[in-house]
């Protein structure tokens, strides 16, 4: 098992703000307006601040954020409803198999990201709770007043991201064991 088994979104903060140091985003708004909250539309040129308190470099991430939280959740609910219908179908102690002896690593992303050796159905299970827990903490971090620095949400991406594997990695698995 690693040093971070199954990371919250603060855990490789440290790290991500390294990444984030190194290589700095750079912002191409497609829009000068922030019109996600109900206090209205507010303008964001030119140094600019909503009435949350966001510029422009924070909203630009909120929203890359939101989509990769919007990639994640769809992702993830796909392999929710494969695994929930095999759990259905073979039970919770149903063993994985993704190639038998062919396979050496079997499930690299859950183990590097969550610590375990995904063996059952339950197993996948369980990770999916911990990839959907992530999203929702990540989703709520995009809420009017939750966040302000462009640097946290671009950390928050880089969980989305990471997260978004292990869903995608536990669907093919499950499909692949099916």
């Amino acid at each position: 098992m690693g040093p971070t088994p199954f990371p919250s979104i603060t855990t490789l903060r440290e790290w991500d703000f390294k990444l984030l140091q190194r290589y700095k985003p750079f912002y191409m708004p497609f829009c000068d307006v922030c019109c996600l909250c109900t206090f209205g539309k507010c303008d964001l040129t030119e140094g600019k601040r909503g009435a949350c308190g966001l510029d422009m470099a924070a909203q630009q991430s909120r929203i890359v954020l939101l989509a990769c939280c919007i990639g994640a959740a769809t992702h993830i609910a796909h392999a929710r409803h494969l695994v929930e219908h095999l759990i259905e179908k073979f039970g919770r102690d149903a063993p994985i198999d993704v190639g038998g002896v062919n396979v050496e690593v079997e499930a690299p992303v859950t183990r590097l990201v969550c610590g375990i050796r995904p063996r059952t159905l339950g197993d996948l299970e369980d990770v999916l709770d911990y990839c959907e827990t992530e999203v929702t903490h990540l989703l709520s971090a995009t809420h009017t007043g939750q966040e302000g620095s462009n640097l946290d949400f671009e950390s928050k991406v880089f969980h989305a991201g990471m997260i978004d594997q292990v869903g995608m990695e536990v669907a093919d698995m499950a499909q692949i064991s099916a």
